[in-house]
């Protein structure tokens, strides 16, 4: 690439990288001109100052957008579903692993809001994120508020989430409008649960995250497999140390369990009165869009995945 326009988005890239979502913020611009490797490159470049090479990934973030390039296995669109992806999460662990399903609907006039058991969750199938809660102590919906949830559900069902972060996984997948009881820990900002999210590479657990305030102040931490906080940020600021929790070598072993048949996932895990609910299957965290304080962490994740790769690779017949 011509050094004058490398200059000229570094630069770009150094006022944007107070951004969460550079892809979101570039989709908005750039919307489906670019090709999906072109797009992902600048907006790597723009958000961590330097070109990824996809053929040859080091950190982690690259390794993440080149899995989102070249693997196309069904099992990365299984995951992408949430309802498909809870079949099989009881197909391989059983069904004390996921929440009771309230319903599903493929067309949000459909969704009967004002008689759904209270409190529960809504949810698209199909993309991250996005989430309407309805509480047991809210109060009952009138016209207006009811046409504004209807309304949201419907932008879910409408969007292509392939195109917006070009997310493989969720090529040519159908949306639907999932119910679930919403766990609840009054204990917490919000009354939602922590949520630990379990990173496999290669078939070994690299590191544990555990998010707090998901919907108000979201603080993040990380921990080794022997619950040893990093000195390592991801995006968001530190909170206070967690507490070990006791189920922690069942939580490694439900995330291998599930991660067996992939080169990576996260397992998105609620712990609850001793039980363990799936949440989400995740192929593409942040869209490889998310930043490891200090860097040096992403690289030791990528060399990780490399090792990986190439052990997979010396496995298979000649």
């Amino acid at each position: 690439m011509n050094s004058g326009l490398l200059d000229r988005l570094r630069h770009l890239g150094r006022r944007l990288r107070g951004f969460r979502r550079p892809d979101l913020w570039l989709a908005r611009r750039l919307g489906r001109v670019l090709p999906d490797r072109l797009y992902l490159a600048v907006g790597h470049l723009l958000y961590f100052g330097r070109w990824p090479d996809y053929a040859h990934p080091r950190s982690f973030n690259e390794h993440i957008q080149a899995y989102m390039l070249r693997c196309r296995s069904p099992l990365l669109q299984l995951a992408a579903d949430k309802a498909a992806a809870r079949q099989w999460v009881i197909e391989q662990v059983g069904d004390t692993h996921v929440l009771p399903q309230l319903g599903l609907w493929t067309h949000a006039d459909a969704v009967p809001l004002r008689t759904l058991p209270r409190p529960c969750v809504l949810k698209p199938t199909v993309g991250s994120g996005r989430v309407i809660f309805l509480r047991e102590n809210d109060p009952p919906l009138d016209a207006t508020a009811e046409v504004a949830l209807r309304l949201e559900m419907q932008r879910w069902l409408d969007t292509d989430f392939s195109r917006q972060s070009r997310e493989w996984c969720y090529a040519g997948l159908r949306g639907r409008i999932l119910a679930e009881p919403m766990l609840s820990d009054p204990r917490e900002p919000g009354g939602i649960p922590p949520d630990h999210k379990v990173y496999v590479i290669g078939g070994a657990v690299r590191f544990i995250q555990v998010d707090r305030g998901r919907f108000g102040r979201h603080t993040r931490n990380l921990y080794d497999t022997d619950w040893r906080r990093l000195p390592v940020r991801l995006t968001l600021d530190n909170h206070a140390p967690d507490p070990r929790p006791p189920e922690l070598d069942r939580m490694i072993a439900l995330a291998l369990k599930l991660a067996a048949p992939f080169e990576f996932l996260r397992v998105d895990l609620y712990l609850c009165e001793g039980r363990l609910i799936v949440g989400e299957l995740t192929s593409y965290p942040g869209a490889g869009f998310e930043r490891f304080i200090p860097s040096d962490f992403a690289l030791e994740l990528g060399a990780h995945w490399t090792r990986a790769m190439r052990a997979r690779r010396d496995d298979q017949p000649a």
